[in-house]
C-alpha cells in the first residue's frame, strides 16, 4: 500500500496510457508496462549518485519465490587477497592507466548469501550444481536482494544452489574492484573455509551467471579466469550482457525501441545532479588523467576517439581503460578458449548489438576479430579455438526482461536450465553445435532475421562515437 500511494501518480499515468495508446508492444500486459514506467523513474532523474543508489537499494522488483530460502554470510578477505595476486599479473600491461585504490580494502568481506531449496541433498550430490550470480545495475547502483526474483527462481528451476554477493559499486570504487570480487566469490567456491558448509567444489560443477552490467562482469570473470591460468567453470550465461563500454554499435543509440535503458552516449555526468561522491571521483579522474599523461608511464592503449572532450563516459572505468578487455568484453583480443556460453538479449534493448557481436566473436574467432586498433593481435593470442556459443535473442522483449513474467520468460528459465544440465553434464550429452536463435513470443525457435547481423559488418568496433557519428547513426 505504501508503495502504490508513493508511486500512485505514475501508475494512474501509465494505466492511462496502456489502454488510450496501447502498450509499448503488444505482448506486455499492464503489470510489465508499470514495472518498466517506475524502473525507467528511477533511472532518469536529478538525483545525485548517493541518492540514485540508496534509492535503487530499496527497489524489490517482486519477493522471493516460495520454496527457496536465503543464508547470508560474508565471504573473508582472504579471498580477495588471492585474487589480488592473479589480478596483478593479467592486468599488469593496463596498470599506468588504472588507479591502485581497489587494493585498498574498507570492509572485512564480501556480503554474500545462498539461495536455495530446503532439503534439496545438494551436500551429498556427486554433481553439485552451483550458480554463482552477479547482479546488474550499471556497475554502480542495485545489490543482490534486487535480483532475488531473478535468483529464487533460478535456484528452483535449475535445481541447484544459488551464490549472489554484492561487489563494490562505482563511482566510489573503480575498476577493477567489482572483478576483484567475483574473482574472490569464485576462488571461495573452489577453495572454501572448513566452516562452510561444503567440500571444495569441482569447477565443472560451476556455472557463472549474471545480467547487464553482471553478464559482461561475468564474461570479464571468464576471460580472467582463462588468462590466468584458473581452473575453468562448466558454462557462463549472460542475460543482457553489458560487453562493451565505449558504446560503439548502432543499437545503443535505437530510440525507437521499446528499451527502458537511456541513451549512455551523452558520458557519465548527464545521468545525476553534482554531489560529493561525484566530485571525488572526478577529482581522482582528473589526477589519474594529468598523471597518465605526464608520467608516460607506459604505452597508450586506448584509441583517439576515447579522449573526448565532454568528458568521462562510464562511471566505472576512466576513459583511458575503456578497452581493456575486463571492462569491455567484446574488444579482447580473443573470446576463443572460453567455456561454454548462453547469451541472452531481447530484440527491443540498447545492447541487443554488443551481444550480438560478441556472440559471433567468441564462436567464429579467426573471422570476427574486434576492433581495428587491436589488428594483429588475435594471431599473436594463444587462445584460437571457437568457443561453443548459444545466443538467443526474444521477440518484443526489453533489457533483462527476466525481471517479468512474459511468457517468453518462463521460455528463458527453460533454456538457462537445459544448459547448465549440459554443460555439467547432468544429462549425459555432448553439447550442440554453437548456434544463433530468434525466439518469438510463442516461444518458437528460428535462425536469426537478416537485420540482427547487420551489426556483423560495422568497421567502427569500439570506437565512441563523436558527435558527427551520432548524428550519422540517429
Amino acid at each position: 500500500m505504501a508503495d502504490f500511494l508513493k508511486n500512485s501518480p505514475l501508475y494512474i499515468s501509465t494505466t492511462i496510457k496502456h489502454y488510450l495508446n496501447g502498450p509499448p508492444r503488444p505482448s506486455w500486459n499492464l503489470t510489465s508496462h508499470i514495472f518498466w514506467a517506475k524502473f525507467i523513474s528511477l533511472l532518469v532523474s536529478n538525483k545525485t549518485i548517493e541518492e540514485m543508489q540508496r534509492a535503487s537499494f530499496s527497489f524489490q522488483p517482486s519477493p522471493v519465490q516460495a520454496g527457496v530460502v536465503i543464508n547470508e554470510f560474508k565471504i573473508d578477505n582472504k579471498y580477495r587477497n588471492e585474487a589480488q595476486v592473479h589480478l596483478d599479473k593479467i592486468l599488469k600491461p593496463y596498470e599506468h592507466v588504472l588507479d591502485p585504490e581497489w587494493k585498498n580494502l574498507k570492509d572485512d568481506g564480501i556480503i554474500s548469501e545462498w539461495l536455495q531449496v530446503p532439503n534439496d541433498g545438494w551436500e551429498k550430490r556427486e554433481n553439485k550444481k552451483t550458480i554463482l550470480y552477479i547482479h546488474g545495475g550499471a556497475y554502480y547502483f542495485f545489490t543482490k536482494e534486487t535480483y532475488r526474483c531473478i535468483t529464487s527462481p533460478l535456484a528452483k528451476i535449475a535445481n541447484a544452489r544459488v551464490l549472489a554477493f554484492n561487489y563494490r559499486l562505482a563511482p566510489q570504487n573503480q575498476f577493477p574492484a567489482a572483478l576483484h570480487d567475483a574473482l574472490a566469490a569464485y576462488l571461495y567456491l573452489l577453495n572454501p573455509p572448513k566452516d562452510a558448509g561444503f567440500e571444495p567444489l569441482n569447477p565443472k560443477n560451476i556455472v557463472i551467471c549474471g545480467d547487464s552490467a553482471g553478464g559482461g562482469l561475468s564474461l570479464a570473470l571468464g576471460l580472467a579466469i582463462r588468462d590466468a591460468g584458473l581452473p575453468s567453470c562448466a558454462g557462463i550465461i549472460g542475460l543482457s550482457p553489458w560487453v562493451d563500454l565505449t558504446a560503439s554499435l548502432p543499437s545503443i543509440l535505437d530510440d525507437g525501441c521499446a528499451d527502458y535503458i537511456p541513451n549512455v552516449t551523452g558520458g557519465a555526468a548527464s545521468f545525476y545532479a553534482e554531489s560529493q561522491a561525484s566530485k571525488e571521483y572526478k577529482g581522482k579522474d582528473a589526477a589519474l588523467a594529468a598523471k597518465i599523461k605526464n608520467q608516460n608511464l607506459g604505452p597508450k592503449i586506448w584509441h583517439d576517439s576515447f579522449d573526448r572532450p565532454e568528458g568521462r563516459l562510464q562511471l566505472y572505468v576512466n576513459n583511458e581503460g575503456l578497452a581493456i578487455p575486463y571492462v569491455s568484453p567484446m574488444l579482447a583480443e580473443s573470446l576463443g578458449n572460453l567455456p561454454p556460453l548462453l547469451l541472452v538479449a531481447g530484440d527491443e534493448e540498447r545492447l541487443r548489438d554488443e551481444t550480438i557481436y560478441f556472440a559471433y566473436r567468441s564462436a567464429e574467432p579467426t573471422k570476427y576479430k574486434g576492433p581495428s586498433y587491436n589488428a594483429g593481435k588475435f594471431e599473436k593470442s594463444q587462445f584460437q579455438t571457437p568457443t561453443n556459443t548459444t545466443f538467443e535473442i526474444y521477440e518484443e522483449m526489453p533489457h533483462v526482461f527476466q525481471f517479468v513474467d512474459y511468457a517468453c520468460t518462463t521460455k528463458s528459465y527453460e533454456r538457462m536450465s537445459e544448459f547448465i544440465n549440459r554443460v555439467t553434464n547432468i544429462l549425459n550429452e555432448p553439447l550442440p553445435p554453437s548456434s544463433f536463435n530468434y525466439i518469438n513470443i510463442k516461444g518458437e525457435l528460428n535462425p536469426l532475421n537478416e537485420r540482427h547481423k547487420k551489426v556483423l559488418n560495422w568497421e567502427k568496433i569500439g570506437i565512441v562515437p563523436n558527435s558527427a557519428a551520432l548524428s550519422e547513426l540517429k
